[in-house]
């Protein structure tokens, strides 16, 4: 039988991260997963060698103060290392990475912006960087589809999790409209309408999602607008985003690769990278 990994929640006790570890124990909560709270002391190299800021069990017991409403029987623990190396190590026996979008730090505010940047890239499972919706309340569920495998199985995650939560889904295959040429010979711009063919490959990415799940609500919007901007607008009125972690690249419309990294960015609700 295979091995249900629990979600791995980062902690610092910011308060990003505290809304990360809330998202995470009631996903964790809903799904039957288990629920796993890493605080990273982190070492840091000076020109005096390596130091180590202990914090980890103060940081620890704010966590547990935390999960006493959502999920209690969360195992909680610390480690010593670099952040990002501890973070991608325990990702491998993970069903999720849940971080906040930012942080504490060795500066101001980590960059849980580079953090989230950096597991979004390189985890071996699903990584979802929480931060407040722009529009408390809402109940749906935004997917960037561009035809490729990891938008597919992104818009398999969020139809799960809508038929859990009755949430609605809208897929967005989005792509920037180049600008035509001019025929040299007449001197008239040639006229490009890509939009018949984006409607197909949406519909096809669609069709069996719909079969699958039939008592999901999933609309289906096909937009020539740049996909960063037209996700990062459409996340203003969804309660999550979803993307893949990479995509079919410039041709295939939507640079996943680089459209999830921008989405991280400009998001106003929560967002899962799937993979």
């Amino acid at each position: 039988m295979d091995t249900v990994h629990p979600i791995l929640v980062a902690y610092d006790g910011s308060p990003d991260a505290e809304l990360a570890l809330r998202w995470a124990g009631e996903e964790a909560r809903a799904t039957g997963t288990g629920l796993r709270v890493m605080v990273v002391d982190d070492v840091v190299t000076s020109p005096w060698g390596l130091a180590v800021a202990h914090h980890g069990e103060e940081v620890l017991a704010g966590a547990g103060a935390a999960l006493t409403d959502v999920m209690p029987e969360a195992v909680l623990e610390t480690r010593v290392g670099h952040v990002m190396e501890e973070l991608l190590n325990a990702s491998e026996s993970a069903s999720m990475v849940v971080v906040g979008s930012r942080g504490h730090g060795r500066t101001e505010d980590l960059l849980i912006g580079s953090v989230s940047q950096h597991l979004a890239r390189h985890a071996t499972c699903p990584v979802a960087v929480v931060r407040p919706a722009h529009t408390a309340g809402s109940r749906r569920i935004v997917v960037g589809i561009d035809g490729s495998k990891t938008s597919s199985e992104a818009l398999e995650y969020a139809c799960r999790r809508a038929e859990r939560t009755g949430e609605s889904v809208t897929a967005i295959h989005a792509w920037h409209e180049h600008v035509p040429s001019t025929d040299v010979w007449s001197s008239e711009p040639r006229v490009v309408d890509s939009m018949p063919h984006r409607q197909v490959l949406l519909a096809e990415s669609v069709a069996g999602v719909r079969t699958d799940h039939p008592d999901v609500v999933l609309e289906q919007e096909a937009v020539p607008v740049a996909p960063v901007r037209c996700l990062a607008d459409a996340s203003r009125n969804a309660s999550l985003l979803v993307v893949g972690s990479h995509g079919l690249g410039f041709f295939g419309g939507l640079l996943l690769g680089s459209v999830s990294q921008g989405v991280l960015h400009r998001a106003e609700c929560p967002v899962v990278v799937v993979r």
